[in-house]
């Protein structure tokens, strides 16, 4: 199973409070994507995990657990919204929008951002 790269650089936003970030795949692999805020992601087995040992689970409902304590849940109007203030929702373009003004989008199948509109 290859690492979604959008999925990775939302997770890697999420940890980092909601700070602007690119996340790019590794060359060669599809295991590996490397951000610019210093996060790197591999898959370990079912999960993702960061270089800071931080895994993230997705259960059956869709919801989210980081190892570091940060949970998510559904909100109103279809925001999902993290234990540390971040919520997201999807657009209609399949972008999504952040809480703290940013629009994450996939550049291509190996790149993807998360920066203000």
């Amino acid at each position: 199973m290859a690492l979604n790269v959008l999925e990775v650089t939302i997770f890697a936003m999420v940890l980092a409070n909601g700070d602007p970030l690119v996340c790019t795949r590794q060359d060669g692999t599809e295991e590996m994507v490397l951000c610019t805020n210093g996060q790197v992601a591999h898959l370990d087995h079912d999960r993702i995990t960061f270089k800071n040992d931080i895994g993230v689970v997705k259960f059956p409902d869709g919801t989210l657990t980081f190892t570091n304590g940060i949970r998510s849940h559904w909100g109103s109007a279809g925001w999902v919204q993290f234990s540390n203030k971040i919520s997201i929702r999807r657009n209609p373009d399949g972008s999504f929008k952040t809480s703290k003004g940013l629009v994450c989008r996939a550049l291509n199948d190996d790149k993807a951002t998360c920066q203000k509109d």
